[in-house]
């Protein structure tokens, strides 16, 4: 058996309590710990049972959960170290709070952890906008390395938060080919992550989908030419909505399917055009956005909103 250290941030002299998290042992505050959490206040009050150790530093309570997650936890119970920050959290951060924040109930750090996951991952095009397309856009979680995504869908698949998932799939479609996610990726520790197989088999399915989702969004590239009756420059406008087409669609991606409209887009047109084609886009884009959850085999937006609170998330 692997002997015990401990934290070198978490070890307080006058604690009346030490947790023990696989080899990693944390000196805290029973009843900080008891205010935060209706879990560990009922396992406090139960009598400890005589373990044969040697209990010099106060009474010892051992965890099955993974020490990093229990180090940032106590970390932000005891020092207030992330909770109160406005800044992007660490995916690990966000990680504990909610395995551990759902597991011993300590609802201010499972809340901070959803919101956060909301506000990353809008379910509707405004939210979408203003997170990734807006002035404002930014993040409120970091993702440092690639297979920590892969780790991250894996967390909201196993908390059922399935409101996040459909862009979160998505993501993990257009970062990696189908061959790569069935690999997984390499963590520093050199583990592999792989999807859960409910995640990988949702994936695999979509790649086609999120192509044909493309198409609903540019649509208004292959319109029949009634649609732009008001071109001044037929020839021209044909054109160039060709030799966008080919730029679109060719080499095959999936990104793109969300863009939204592009000055780009207007180049060669005539503004007759220009204003039939956003109009199009924008409507195509709107209904592609409505079948992104069926092609990953997840219900309609409006019954994965259900889990989301009615007022908007802003952090």
């Amino acid at each position: 058996m692997e002997t015990p250290t401990r934290s070198q941030s978490l070890w307080l002299e006058d604690g009346n309590v030490v947790i023990q998290a696989e080899a990693t042992q944390f000196k805290v505050y029973r009843g900080l710990l008891a205010l935060h959490s209706p879990i560990f206040k009922d396992m406090f009050a139960l009598p400890q049972p005589p373990s044969g150790e040697q209990l010099v530093e106060g009474c010892l309570v051992r965890l099955s959960d993974a020490a990093a997650d229990v180090s940032i936890v106590l970390e932000t119970i005891c020092l207030r170290k992330w909770v109160a920050s406005g800044e992007p959290l660490p995916l690990e951060v966000i990680t504990a709070f909610l395995r551990l924040g759902s597991k011993y109930e300590i609802e201010a750090l499972r809340s901070e952890a959803l919101n956060r996951l909301f506000f990353e991952f809008p379910s509707d095009l405004a939210g979408i906008d203003k997170v990734f397309f807006g002035e404002g856009s930014g993040t409120m979680i970091k993702f440092e390395v690639d297979w920590k995504f892969i780790d991250f869908v894996n967390l909201v698949r196993e908390h059922n938060i399935l409101s996040i998932l459909p862009f979160a799939l998505y993501w993990c479609c257009k970062t990696w080919s189908a061959t790569d996610l069935e690999k997984g990726q390499r963590r520093t520790d050199n583990t592999i992550s792989t999807l859960h197989p409910v995640n990988e088999r949702a994936c695999l399915r979509a790649y086609l989908e999120i192509l044909k989702l493309k198409h609903i969004t540019f649509d208004w590239l292959i319109c029949p030419q009634s649609c732009y009756s008001g071109c001044t420059s037929r020839d021209r406008c044909s054109v160039a909505r060709d030799k966008l087409l080919k730029s679109t669609f060719f080499p095959v991606a999936l990104r793109g399917w969300i863009n939204t409209w592009r000055v780009s887009y207007e180049i060669g047109q005539c503004n007759a055009c220009i204003l039939v084609a956003k109009r199009l886009h924008n409507s195509g884009r709107q209904k592609a956005w409505d079948a992104l959850p069926g092609a990953f085999g997840l219900p309609a937006w409006e019954e994965l909103n259900e889990e989301r609170p009615s007022s908007p998330i802003s952090i």
